[in-house]
């Protein structure tokens, strides 16, 4: 049962800055003094002897803690809080641990063996887990401290010494800072953070130490330790972003939607991913406001929390603008959120509908806010008359002309459930698979009807398309994943249903292959697949494939689906799921012995 945060968070203390505005440096026992229930549970988990754990994990966390003192995880994003980072490294490893738990390391080696390194690749998913958001005080932070006897303020560099003890320091963000540089910095912080004797530890195993050392420095295809590390991040964002929307106490609170579009708007425009003041961009400063082009937007914002696997996100448009009104987070129209803006900027003009929003509701401090020459904005109460430029396509088409690719507007097909068509595309979603039975009507295989169609274009909603080639991105295998459990969670996708994707079988969860991974990204679902093979989640048959046969049977009738299976899927993937499908039997089942992610890795494997 994973470990559950809010006791962590209602335990931890906030700190009253000295009256210069400078913090104080503690130490470690003063820093983790507040988290003594989750070390207690990490110490727990690992179940290695005190001595050892004295020896080799404890100093990383003391470290770890003395580097991080009460530094944000982020500005406006997840663990922003004064000591966010310390927390979110503290929930990363804990999180690790229990996903370590279900893997088998190393893959495909004799039970001898993977007895004899259980430690030592639990120690590498904890130090590696740990290390991935351990650069954020190097690229994201300017922090200045002042140490007795000096009384002039000095800036701290962090790979070459720790604050003195004694000192007061103070920070601020980087306004200059690359987003994801802090990802490339963990192997210069290693000796920062790991003893002498652990570092001799990982070095003992030739293979644990190359899959460590892939993991921290961000090598594509790096393996089953970076596939725990990524995913116990991202569920740390994610239940901070969502207030704990995974704890089953009662007493848990979620963090309002409002609360939650207004972070991850601030984190887009910060980081860039909604850009201002040019021609084509989704937003522009003007007159006091910010003006955001309204579709666009809020089908890019819808994307980025489902990436972040938060739940409970609005499939429709009109859902999120009344939820920004209503909290006040938008400036109303009179009755309505969206308000029709002329926009110019030198020679170009659009007439685009846009939401408006005060500036410090992104920039606290103004003085941040970007400018930029010859830009007005003049709004309307009115859409634009017959003849000009549609307010809800004008901006797609300033982005055709820059060579980007638009959204489609709300009334194209891919909003309309006769047509699944994706975000991104313009063509009928492929579907040559097999459709899964549901237990009451074997015979509807093969058959494709608006029920089907309204399911997938539901789906299409929370696909990655858009940015499936980034590879900035988290692995796209690892996405697959996070967008399946959210959809189980909140019931958006169906379950042992004639147009389910998905079934429940006794030796586990059946996938259709390839339908899943093309309800997931229409435009990218081979790549999908291929990742998703790779994090070692399913089984593989006698035979080394990667695909099962179902056989479907009832009232006489007979037919088969292939799958991809996931055994144990609800300690693998942390869902509930229902009870088996009556009318599924896996072929050759008794080939069934043990997950891939035991089998040997290969970068030779090939999609079925």
């Amino acid at each position: 049962m994973p470990h559950m945060w809010p006791q962590a968070r209602s335990e931890a203390r906030s700190i009253e800055p000295v009256p210069s505005g400078y913090y104080p440096v503690e130490t470690p026992e003063q820093l983790l003094a507040p988290f003594r229930s989750t070390t207690h549970a990490l110490r727990s988990i690992i179940g290695l002897p005190e001595g050892h754990w004295q020896e080799v994990y404890l100093p990383v966390l003391e470290n770890y803690s003395t580097l991080c003192q009460r530094l944000p995880a982020s500005e406006a994003h997840h663990h922003a809080e004064l000591g966010g980072l310390l927390r979110h490294g503290l929930e990363t490893i804990l999180e690790a641990l229990t996903l370590r738990r279900n893997q088998l390391l190393p893959a495909g080696a004799p039970a001898e063996e993977i007895a004899s390194q259980q430690d030592l690749w639990t120690y590498a998913a904890v130090t590696a887990a740990l290390l991935h958001d351990v650069g954020k005080p190097i690229t994201d932070l300017v922090v200045t401290y002042i140490s007795p006897p000096d009384t002039q303020p000095k800036v701290w560099q962090p790979l070459t010494a720790m604050l003195p003890a004694g000192a007061h320091y103070r920070f601020r963000f980087n306004p200059q800072r690359e987003y994801h540089r802090h990802e490339l910095m963990p192997p210069l912080l290693v000796h920062r953070l790991l003893p002498q004797v652990g570092l001799n530890w990982l070095a003992s195993e030739p293979a644990v130490l190359d899959a460590w050392l892939a993991t921290i420095s961000g090598t594509e295809d790096a393996g089953p330790l970076a596939a725990i590390a990524h995913a116990a991040d991202g569920t740390s964002v994610a239940r901070d972003l969502s207030g704990g929307v995974r704890t089953r106490s009662p007493a848990a609170r979620t963090k309002p939607l409002a609360e939650r579009l207004l972070t991850g708007l601030r984190h887009m425009v910060r980081a860039g991913t909604i850009t201002l003041n040019r021609p084509g961009a989704s937003g522009f400063v003007a007159d006091g406001s910010l003006w955001l082009v309204s579709k666009r937007v809020l089908d890019d914002l819808r994307e980025h929390l489902t990436k972040e696997g938060q739940t409970g996100i609005p499939g429709r448009n009109d859902r999120l603008m009344d939820e920004l009104q209503q909290w006040h987070i938008i400036e109303a129209n009179g009755d309505k959120a969206v308000w029709f803006c002329e926009i110019r900027i030198g020679d170009w003009c659009q007439t685009l509908s846009c939401l408006r929003m005060e500036l410090t509701q992104i920039w606290p401090d103004l003085k941040e806010v970007p400018t930029a020459a010859n830009l007005s904005v003049s709004p309307s109460a009115q859409p634009p008359a017959s003849g000009t430029a549609s307010a809800e396509t004008a901006d797609d088409r300033t982005a055709e002309s820059l060579g980007e690719k638009p959204a489609a507007p709300q009334n194209s097909p891919a909003n309309t459930p006769e047509a699944p068509i994706s975000r991104a595309g313009s063509s009928k979603v492929p579907d040559t698979d097999s459709s899964p039975i549901a237990p009451s009507d074997p015979a509807t295989i093969g058959q494709r009807d608006t029920e089907a169609a309204r399911s997938a274009a539901a789906l299409a909603e929370t696909s990655t398309d858009s940015s499936a080639d980034d590879e900035s991105n988290t692995d796209l295998g690892q996405r697959f994943v996070e967008w399946l459990k959210a959809n189980i969670r909140e019931g958006r996708i169906e379950i042992n249903t004639a147009r389910a994707r998905v079934h429940v079988l006794t030796e586990g969860l059946a996938l259709i292959t390839p339908g899943i991974f093309r309800d997931f990204s229409p435009l990218h679902w081979e790549r999908a697949q291929k990742r998703f093979q790779k994090l070692r989640l399913h089984a593989k048959t006698e035979k080394d494939t990667n695909v099962w046969t179902c056989q479907v049977a009832k009232d006489r009738r007979t037919s088969t689906v292939k799958v991809m299976l996931i055994p144990d899927a609800e300690s693998v993937l942390g869902i509930t799921i229902p009870e088996p499908n009556p009318v599924l039997t896996l072929l050759n089942a008794d080939q069934l012995k043990r997950p891939v992610k035991s089998a040997p890795f290969s970068d030779m494997d090939e999609l079925e």
